[in-house]
């Protein structure tokens, strides 16, 4: 069961953070090359909205996979991971840490993706804090990925 709940662990943030990179760093550069604001906006609700489904389905099996891990590989069972003795450890405040961004992220991307980016196509106010909810959240993607290196490697 560990094994099952680390690869479709890291197979979910590989494509959610990838997918993230793949947006910013060649979706929305190509797009910017497009003359007519109206296709490079259709555009980019397309692939957004196609995105943004697989991106949902990657974050519910992270937060189904990660617990499963620590429970199998560290036996720290969902209710521990609230355990003052578990934070007293370099481990434990790295979790905390690792934690803290998940929910953080998870948040604002229900902002961004159900609130901000579906009003955004009639706003360039919106449109232009919709990008920095993406830019911001593809940043705590990187800090996760991070701080889930540190965990593996015991904490800070």
């Amino acid at each position: 069961m560990l094994k099952l709940a680390l690869f479709l662990h890291i197979i979910s943030a590989i494509f959610w953070v990838g997918g993230m990179l793949f947006l910013v760093a060649v979706v929305a550069p190509y797009l910017k090359s497009l003359p007519n604001p109206e296709d490079r906006a259709k555009i980019y609700q397309v692939v957004g909205k196609q995105y943004r489904f697989w991106g949902w389905v990657a974050i519910i099996t992270l937060l189904v996979s990660g617990p499963a891990i620590l429970y199998f590989l560290y036996g720290i069972p969902p209710i521990g991971m609230v355990s003052p003795s578990l934070h007293s450890t370099g481990f434990g405040r790295t979790l905390a840490i690792k934690l803290s961004l998940v929910l953080l992220i998870v948040l604002s991307s229900l902002l961004h993706d159900f609130w901000i980016g579906p009003k955004a196509r009639n706003s360039a106010k919106l449109s232009s804090i919709a990008r920095i909810f993406g830019r911001a959240n593809l940043l705590l993607a990187l800090l996760i990925v991070l701080f889930a290196v540190f965990l593996r490697a015991g904490g800070i």
